[in-house]
């Protein structure tokens, strides 16, 4: 079954985007769906055009470069039809209206937030406990007791949501919150100097209550960014303001970025979010089908928490699918259909086979050491502590035997590799430090 044109109704216009989405924030990096996508919406459908509406010629601009082949494959995926793809920008109030002169910098700014990103709706775990507890400790308390809250993880683990449930929560207590992402501060800053407007630009961000930047390592390498955040990060937290921050890494991890900045970012909490755990999953599934409007058997349910295991983004995307299929296709969600569909789409995002020498490389980029002082004789701390960490994954991801790890790490013997996994396995118990080394390294394998 295909789409026809004249057969789409608003309701039906509204979940086929929802879709598209779905599936386009499984193929683009978080911080660029989060600034371009999210938020757009399909205006109308007429003679095989889509009109999507944007919010800015800053978005229709970057979609145009980046994005229209990919929204229009995903189109044709989703639909069965070819459609051609049109950008609208969002008009403004005459009161909003943007300068075309002279921009609005403090317009520019988000001032709304997800509405379905709040507290009640994020499903707590142990994975996030900590991370969850200390946003709503931000949002609440009248001083940050954590100032700046930084949070980090892999891509779609929930720190917008946390984000823009702090924006929520402070803004019905009457805040001037101002969210923003690293890219779309970058773009603004780059503006301003342009403009010759970098005091206004800066002066924009006084008086702000709750200051919330998400994926804050976009600015990694831009200098000039760097030294403006590193002045209006410090002049709002010496004025009270609540600063929150996100990024992919932890701050000592992350590259190129001023030492006297990330340094700054330490001040307050740190908390990651790790992958969810399998009840965890379970529990994001039934919430997700709940504001789905759909059911399903609790065995179903577990099937694809297993197969949805990287990530909240992934089992968005899953959960999408599945509803496109029963909404837009018609088609009844059996347990055999539903596996077929899981199964079609692992096919389709299915990341690089895993194999040793990713494994390698990636324990080598976490510790700064080469792959072949792993694989060679040398036995400083770090490099030993590195290569019994190697020997540990290459078992656990890979079920490789000990002589399979033996050959590939210098032909080491049995005995040397047992003795290795079996000691990361103990100090990984009894150190948190250690754990959390691992579990980023897993994280960035996959």
């Amino acid at each position: 079954m295909t789409l026809e044109t004249q057969t789409i109704t608003d309701i039906n216009t509204e979940e086929l985007w929802s879709a598209v989405l779905g599936d386009l924030q499984l193929q683009l990096p978080e911080h660029s769906y989060n600034t371009w996508l999210k938020g757009t919406s399909i205006t109308s459908i007429d003679e095989k055009i889509v009109h999507i509406l944007v919010k800015s010629t800053f978005a229709l601009d970057w979609l145009e470069r980046r994005c229209y082949q990919s929204i229009e494959k995903t189109l044709e995926k989703i639909t069965g039809n070819k459609y051609n793809v049109n950008f609208v920008i969002q008009a403004t109030s005459p009161s909003n209206s943007i300068s075309q002169a002279k921009p609005s910098l403090h317009n520019n700014k988000i001032t709304s937030f997800n509405s379905a990103y709040t507290f009640e709706t994020f499903i707590e775990g142990p994975s996030n406990s900590l991370a969850l507890n200390a946003a709503i400790a931000v949002s609440s308390r009248e001083q940050n007791p954590y100032n700046p809250l930084f949070l980090y993880s892999d891509v779609g683990l929930g720190k917008t949501h946390l984000l823009h449930a702090i924006a929520n929560s402070s803004n019905q207590n009457g805040n001037k919150v101002v969210y923003t992402t690293g890219e779309k501060f970058t773009n603004e800053f780059i503006f301003s100097i342009r403009d010759k407007s970098t005091e206004r630009f800066k002066a924009s961000y006084i008086g702000t209550d709750v200051l919330l930047i998400d994926d804050i390592q976009f600015i990694s390498g831009k200098e000039q960014t760097q030294e403006g955040f590193f002045h209006i990060f410090n002049d709002l937290r010496q004025n009270g303001t609540k600063i929150v921050i996100s990024s992919d890494q932890a701050p000592n991890k992350l590259n190129n970025f001023q030492q006297r900045l990330s340094s700054r970012f330490e001040w307050g909490l740190i908390a990651d979010i790790q992958r969810p755990s399998l009840e965890t999953r379970i529990a994001i599934i039934e919430h997700k089908l709940a504001s789905l409007n759909l059911s399903l058997e609790y065995s179903t349910i577990e099937n694809i928490a297993k197969h949805a295991n990287k990530n909240i983004r992934q089992i968005e995307g899953m959960l999408n699918k599945l509803s496109a299929h029963a909404t837009l296709m018609n088609l009844s969600l059996t347990p055999d259909n539903i596996t077929n569909l899981l199964q079609s789409y692992n096919q389709q995002h299915r990341s690089q086979a895993l194999t040793k020498d990713i494994i390698l490389t990636n324990v080598a980029k976490y510790y700064g050491i080469e792959p072949n002082a792993i694989q060679g004789k040398q036995r400083s701390a770090l490099i030993a502590n590195a290569r019994q960490i190697t020997m540990f994954l290459l078992k656990k991801e890979l079920n490789a035997t000990t002589v399979e790890i033996g050959r590939f790490l210098g032909d080491r013997n049995h005995s040397t590799i047992i003795h290795g996994i079996e000691k990361i396995t103990r100090t990984q118990q009894s150190s948190q430090d250690q754990q959390t080394q691992i579990q980023e390294i897993r994280n960035s394998l996959y």
